[in-house]
């Protein structure tokens, strides 16, 4: 009996060896699907957690249903979480600066198109993006890949796509009349002195168009982006990421010159096109007021007109080019980029490349076009906010519509220029504008200063 009782006991420790052993190779066999995220239901998720968004200009109502609707799809991401910053450009920048010398920044942010030279060092690059380069060079206007792809890598990904068209006073062109706004500069010489009234004191009391000076008094709204379209247009090469040079290939011709010259003859009271002086109202305000009969301005203007002026009587037109049979176009515009780095919690299951990898996911879900037959994001915030796309397929869409279809179609033909500091830029060229309006300066020695200025800024 006793030996039946150790054979039976020798027999029970086997099979709980092997069974324990079976059941340890399961689990370990078993764990990296429970935990690979892309099981069937009921798997384990191997981490959750929450994406923040830094934005300006944009409320939170223009992504809540996206939102809503990523979170659904991504059992990773538990929620998304957009805040509107600033309606200021410059503060927004602060305060990205600010958050992420503490490192309490955002995941990803609204990231300007001219920050790629100044801000890399801040940002992560879309994970893998040598395969979807050649792809979203295809989906893009083509001055996207200039300002937010580099050497290989995608640093950030738009929504849309902002240019400069011409705003005008039906009423003024009539009354003077003409029955078009310009296509050409050469044609907005000859309208300017049609419409613009001088009384027997020298004083404008009509202006024809905002061109010619820059800073207070007499300011003109967007006065550098304006300069610079003329430059583009005339050929100078302003995409050169380690240095600024407002020359061109064709050494005959010196854009930057041509340009500053063209532009602040409109400021000289001794020249046919005099229309513009230190006596003018903010060029905005005097547009709203019909004090001016055009000004130059970016989609948004639009909407705010009608707001505020109700009563005026104005529409747009495509921006004047230099040359019709090679349109150039000037690009202003914000995509979504991923901040490099942030504090991570002390209990969270995630790595800061998971963070990444997410927050790039949802860029991506946001802006770029879905192979599945679903709502397309990119589509619903343009259609939300009457923005421009810059997504070809869009503006393929958009081109069919009155307002959109004139910026639509310049957003193929956009350029922008690679500066480090657009801030500083900005006070840069409008002081070269202001010292050759106001006398002080020829146009080649306030060229000269300003270049060794911007010069400055990238060393």
């Amino acid at each position: 009996m006793q030996q039946f009782y150790l054979h039976n006991k020798i027999k029970i420790k086997m099979n709980y060896r092997r069974i324990t052993g079976f059941l340890l190779v399961s689990i370990l066999t078993l764990t990296p699907f429970l935990f690979s995220g892309c099981g069937d239901k009921g798997t384990v998720i191997p981490y959750k957690l929450t994406l923040e968004i830094w934005g300006v200009f944009d409320d939170s109502g223009n992504f809540a249903d996206i939102n809503t609707g990523y979170i659904g799809s991504n059992p990773r991401v538990e929620k998304v979480i957009y805040k509107k910053i600033a309606s200021n450009p410059r503060e927004f920048e602060k305060e990205l600066i600010d958050a992420f010398a503490s490192g309490n920044g955002p995941d990803a942010f609204y990231f300007s198109n001219s920050w790629l030279k100044k801000h890399e060092n801040k940002i992560a690059a879309m994970p893998n993006s040598e395969s979807f380069l050649t792809k979203h060079k295809n989906d893009f206007v083509d001055v996207v890949s200039q300002d937010f792809f580099k050497e290989g890598e995608v640093f950030a990904l738009p929504l849309y796509c902002d240019t400069l068209a011409l705003y005008y006073n039906k009423h003024s062109l009539n009354q003077a009349g003409i029955t078009a706004p310009p296509k050409t500069w050469d044609e907005v010489k000859k309208q300017t002195k049609a419409l613009t009234k001088i009384d027997e004191f020298g004083n404008i009391t009509q202006s024809a168009i905002a061109l010619g000076r820059s800073k207070a008094p007499g300011a003109i709204n967007r006065s550098s982006d304006i300069l610079i379209l003329m430059m583009l247009q005339n050929g100078a090469n302003l995409s050169n990421r380690d240095s600024i040079d407002f020359s061109a290939s064709d050494t005959s011709v010196d854009p930057g010159v041509n340009a500053l010259d063209f532009y602040t003859q409109f400021a000289k009271a001794d020249l046919d096109v005099y229309t513009w002086s230190n006596k003018m109202h903010y060029s905005d305000d005097a547009f709203q007021d019909g004090e001016v009969a055009m000004i130059i301005g970016y989609p948004y203007k639009y909407d705010q007109l009608k707001k505020s002026a109700p009563k005026l009587n104005f529409e747009i037109a495509p921006v004047p080019q230099l040359n019709l049979d090679n349109k150039v176009n000037f690009a202003n515009y914000w995509g979504l980029a991923v901040a490099k780095s942030k504090n991570i919690p002390a209990d969270a299951r995630y790595t800061n490349k998971d963070r990444v990898s997410e927050a790039w996911k949802y860029i991506s879900f946001l802006t770029t076009k879905s192979a599945g037959s679903g709502n397309d994001p990119t589509k619903i915030y343009l259609d939300r906010t009457n923005k421009i796309a810059a997504r070809k397929d869009l503006i393929e869409e958009q081109k069919k519509e009155a307002f959109r279809g004139l910026f639509a179609e310049q957003a193929l033909t956009a350029k922008s220029w690679v500066v480090p500091d657009e801030v500083a830029a900005d006070d840069i060229l409008a002081d070269a504008i202001d010292e050759v309006s106001g006398g002080e300066s020829s146009v080649k020695d306030a060229l000269d200063r300003a270049a060794a200025r911007l010069k400055a800024i990238w060393k």
